[in-house]
């Protein structure tokens, strides 16, 4: 049984694990580097979790099945306050092919919804065809950009929660 749920207060330890095993296990995938993120205090990690586990400016979620199996966080573009910037979206290997993204995904919307976000960006660096094709398939559109640029920035609406009949 998979569970997503937001992080909560006072994991700053399960943050940095997960963290610093997606920067390890996909150092590509990453603006971040896990040399640099190994170097963090604990300290930092914890305000970083607290953070994103209260308020409505970052949020981060975690898959759980018997252990965590994935991560994804949500930031309020400060300069576009009605804008979400996706970040650190990762799946461990073995729990790859499924649900797992999707789930987090869907969970980064809901709240999105919540807090008045009207669209989510994500931004991939254009060697990654898997993260490409999987956002693309969630409804996410490129968005112009020089093609020197080593990423692709795609968005997507934030769809306006149902109203029950």
């Amino acid at each position: 049984m998979r569970i997503v749920r937001r992080l909560q207060p006072g994991e700053g330890p399960l943050y940095r694990a997960l963290r610093l095993e997606a920067l390890r296990e996909s150092p590509v995938a990453f603006s971040s580097r896990y040399e640099d993120a190994l170097a963090r205090t604990d300290q930092s990690w914890a305000d970083q979790a607290h953070a994103s586990a209260t308020g409505s400016d970052r949020s981060t979620f975690v898959a759980w099945e018997d252990q965590p199996v994935g991560l994804v966080a949500l930031y309020r573009k400060e300069q576009t306050p009605q804008v979400g910037e996706l970040l650190q979206m990762w799946v461990a290997p073995a729990a790859r092919g499924g649900s797992v993204a999707t789930d987090l995904l869907e969970a980064v919307f809901q709240w999105a919804r919540t807090i008045g976000l009207i669209s989510v960006q994500a931004e991939v660096v254009k060697t990654n065809a898997r993260a490409l094709r999987f956002y693309v398939k969630c409804g996410f559109a490129p968005v112009a950009r020089p093609p020197a640029e080593r990423s692709v920035l795609l968005l997507k609406p934030v769809a306006p929660p149902a109203i029950a009949p």
